[in-house]
């Protein structure tokens, strides 16, 4: 049993056995806990816990299903044939939410019933429906079973798209366009809204096939169709009318932001405080009241990333790279779903970085438990993601229109990988090395696929080898993003008088090696790195007090600052910055930076302030450069940086920006540009040829004046 499996997944990663070892683990769980004889499915925690009680969820359709129907296909036939056993007690759900006819299934069941006791997290979630037609598309588009759509998956199909013309209508106030309400969507933490984005774009993939799969029937057996039409009693004006919603669904995008906004209040809300770095691993259900949460722009987990990861064809890169950027800025990944998605989603739009780290999150989330809840049993669906963040991710698996389509791309850490899929019969290797991808058909007579967009073909025993084509185009320029100290205005000199005078009060020895390491972080990681060799260990409270006493000392000198104290060139520079039609922002590991830019007198140059007080982790990482860009709401490769310290501009790199050092070469290394000041910074040199004319105007009438 388990050898055709290893088989079929034909796995393999050249210079990182860790991970192979982990995704071997993660299959192994999915597999052995997925039902093989159609009376069941996969519970949220297989057969490790007692956690969720046994239930199945729609991840099981989203996540496990998919994972498991390139593998072993005869897994997924089980889990939808499961769905149809149960089809009657979803009608019987459907008419106690009041639908008079259809067919909804469970948010939360075993049986069949709904298990869940809170509705607006629970019941609420119509797209469970949505997921349940997606697995049967992705099931029979791989396996090419269409005994199985005719005699279960039709039906099934038919019922629950009925439900969608219930909760939504065609609504005169928006031009007549399809609009589903009081839903919620996969984020758990925005309840009982009108036009979840997920749940709308699923919907219209729902409706389409739904409508499709009758046009086939009628066609493929129309005695069949005759049948199961009367004895459901389904009309040709409801298939018309699905097509019809599917063509008007609502799914708007921001003007501004240029991103699918995940309802129609979500981006109206204020964004989530930064918690305390104490409460970092707690979900913020375990802190706040519901009610709470829903009042704010924070997501739980993945969701319109989600619809673009499973509905996305229609949808540019360029689109999907914005939504990443934003959406990533609002979500605490409390949810163990969200990582894979994140991972897919960040290695299609060339997040090469990011796409590795929420890999690596969904691969060892058990096996490190890294959610302190392991012991209640493991996560089928992060388990199954893993496998998806690399098929899907790494090895840019889609299939949409019944076609499978790759577009492999190799992870730094690796030398190579390799994984296989079956496909209609037949098995085709994947193989992705430092130089190209190698395509093998190991069993079966023929495959077709595209590869980059081009369509390829493999008959028995056929193999190909392709270059790769990784280049990614780098964005047009739309945010500038300044440091302070040292950029903006010389007070690295007044940290540093503070600093010096801290280390005399507690003997700690200080030096231009220390002062050096200390620039661009923030307070507490100045402080750790001061008290390294101090004479005696300090307790938590005792590092409390030491920093807001440095803090003071900083204060008390910046009290007398005034625009005199701008460093040269500075205000000439985030003027002409916003006078090229850009937007600029902050990020500065000082506290004190609101305060700061107000004595300067140029507090309102900014379009959006970052400190430290909003962020959790300080430079090198990324995490500031990418908050900074989030509030503007500008991809951050659409985004440059200006530092003058090292960690600075690694944390610009880490971010996906171009890097502008302000200082020595010697010491920013690793910037694109480095200038010897802001008297230098011509921001016509680093925009396109379509903003040029502006940008020379903004610098020209700096020059005159």
């Amino acid at each position: 049993m388990f050898d055709a499996l290893w088989r079929n997944a034909d796995l393999a990663v050249d210079g990182d056995p860790r991970t192979e070892q982990a995704l071997r683990f993660n299959l192994f769980h999915v597999f052995q806990s997925s039902s093989r004889d159609g009376h069941s499915s996969t519970a949220a925690k297989g057969l490790t816990g007692e956690g969720y009680e046994g239930h199945y969820f729609w991840d099981a359709e989203a996540f496990m299903l998919p994972a498991m129907v390139t593998l072993a296909p005869e897994l997924a036939r089980g889990m939808l044939t499961y769905r149809h056993r149960t089809l009657e007690r979803a009608r019987h759900h459907a008419r106690e939410l009041n639908h008079a006819r259809g067919a909804l299934y469970a948010w939360r069941t075993i049986s069949g019933d709904e298990c869940s006791a809170y509705f607006p997290s629970g019941s609420a979630q119509y797209h469970i429906n949505a997921a349940v037609a997606w697995a049967i598309r992705q099931y029979v588009d791989v396996s090419g079973d269409l005994g199985f759509l005719r005699d279960h998956g039709a039906e099934i199909l038919f019922e629950t798209a009925r439900i969608w013309l219930d909760i939504g209508h065609f609504n005169a106030r928006r031009n007549g366009a399809f609009c589903i309400h009081g839903v919620t969507g996969p984020d758990e933490y925005t309840a009982l809204v009108d036009n979840n984005h997920y749940t709308n774009r699923m919907a219209q993939r729902h409706l389409r096939d739904a409508a499709q799969v009758a046009h086939w029937l009628a066609e493929y057996d129309p005695r069949f169709f005759a049948e199961l039409s009367h004895r459901i009693d389904l009309e040709s004006f409801e298939v018309m009318q699905w097509l019809r919603a599917a063509d008007a669904m609502y799914l708007p995008e921001d003007a501004e932001l240029g991103i699918f906004p995940q309802d129609d209040t979500f981006l109206d809300k204020p964004r989530m405080p930064t918690r305390a770095h104490g409460d970092a691993k707690r979900p913020l259900l375990l802190e706040l009241h519901p009610l709470s949460i829903y009042r704010h722009q924070v997501c739980k987990q993945a969701d319109t990333l989600l619809s673009l990861m499973l509905a996305g064809d229609g949808v540019s890169r360029e689109a999907k790279r914005r939504n990443f950027d934003y959406y990533e800025g609002v979500t605490v990944h409390d949810s163990t779903l969200s990582a894979s998605t994140f991972s897919v989603i960040a290695a299609e739009v060339g997040e090469t970085d990011k796409a590795w780290r929420y890999f690596q999150e969904t691969l060892r989330v058990d096996l490190d438990d890294l959610h302190g809840n392991a012991a209640h049993g493991v996560h089928m669906a992060a388990m199954a993601g893993s496998w998806l963040a690399l098929c899907w991710g790494y090895g840019g698996v889609r299939i949409n229109h019944g076609q499978l389509s790759l577009a492999p791309r190799l992870p730094d850490a690796w030398h190579g990988y390799r994984f296989g899929l079956q496909w209609r019969g037949s098995h085709l290797r994947v193989e992705v090395s430092q130089t190209g991808v190698h395509y093998s058909l190991t069993r079966g007579d023929e495959v077709s696929f595209h590869h980059e967009g081009e369509l390829l073909q493999l008959r028995k025993g056929e193999s190909l080898s392709l270059p790769h084509r990784f280049a990614e185009a780098r964005q047009p320029l739309r945010a500038v993003i300044f440091d302070l100290d040292g950029v903006i205005a010389d007070t690295a000199v007044v940290h540093r008088a503070a600093w010096e005078k801290l280390a005399q009060e507690i003997d700690a020895p200080f030096d231009e090696v220390l002062a050096e390491r200390m620039k661009g972080v923030d307070r507490r990681g100045s402080l750790e790195i001061l008290l390294e060799r101090a004479p005696r260990a300090y307790s938590e409270a005792e590092k409390d007090e030491l920093g807001e006493r440095k803090n003071r000392y900083y204060r008390e000198q910046i009290g007398s600052f005034g625009p005199e104290n701008l460093l040269p060139g500075a205000r000439h520079a985030v003027e002409a910055t916003r006078n090229a039609g850009l937007r600029v922002a902050l990020a500065s590991a000082s506290r004190n930076a609101p305060l700061l830019l107000e004595r300067l007198g140029i507090a309102d140059l900014f379009d959006y302030i970052v400190d430290a007080s909003t962020i959790e982790r300080s430079k090198p990482d990324p995490e500031i450069f990418l908050a900074a860009a989030a509030g503007l709401g500008v991809a951050p490769a659409a985004c440059l940086g200006v530092e003058d310290a090292a960690a600075g501009i690694a944390s610009i790199r880490a971010a996906g920006m171009v890097a502008v050092g302000v200082g020595q070469r010697e010491a920013l290394g690793e910037a694109d540009v480095v200038l010897p000041g802001l008297t230098a910074f011509r921001i016509v040199e680093f925009v396109e040829d379509k903003n040029r004319a502006t940008a020379e105007r903004a610098e020209a009438s700096h020059i005159n004046t």
